[in-house]
């Protein structure tokens, strides 16, 4: 058994050889293309990314180009705004005064205890 493990050994040193050799030209070539295939796809996906960067640095600009460009036209867009609010906040107040005079009006109509007759006599002598 021994001259089997001297075989082990010698074939230990023949890969230790192998790996410091310099690489086959079909190994570099190997390398190469997987290098320019992965090149390529780095490429594809930057070239994609090209194209949406584009359309949002061409949507800022014309939202920047909406927006009032004159002191004006800024404070009309703000007045109208705060017009918009006065208005929607009015609204709201007479939806709350209506549903209060409606709650008011219902707790009016609720029954009340008959009150007692009238004497004559009182009501000959005006006491009531």
């Amino acid at each position: 058994m021994a001259p089997q493990a001297e075989e082990t050994q010698v074939s230990d040193t023949d890969t230790e050889t192998t790996e410091t050799a310099a690489p086959s030209n079909t190994e570099l070539a190997g390398r190469i293309d997987g290098l320019e295939s992965k090149l390529d796809v780095l490429i594809d996906k930057l070239s994609g990314k090209e194209g949406q960067a584009h359309a949002a640095a061409e949507q800022h600009t014309e939202d920047r180009l909406d927006r009032p460009s004159t002191i004006a036209e800024q404070i009309r867009e703000q007045l109208a705004e705060a017009k918009a609010r006065e208005t929607a906040d009015a609204e709201k107040r007479g939806q709350a005064e209506r549903l209060a005079a409606v709650e008011q009006r219902v707790t009016d109509m609720a029954e009340k205890t008959p009150e007692a007759p009238q004497r004559r006599i009182e009501k000959i002598l005006g006491w009531r």
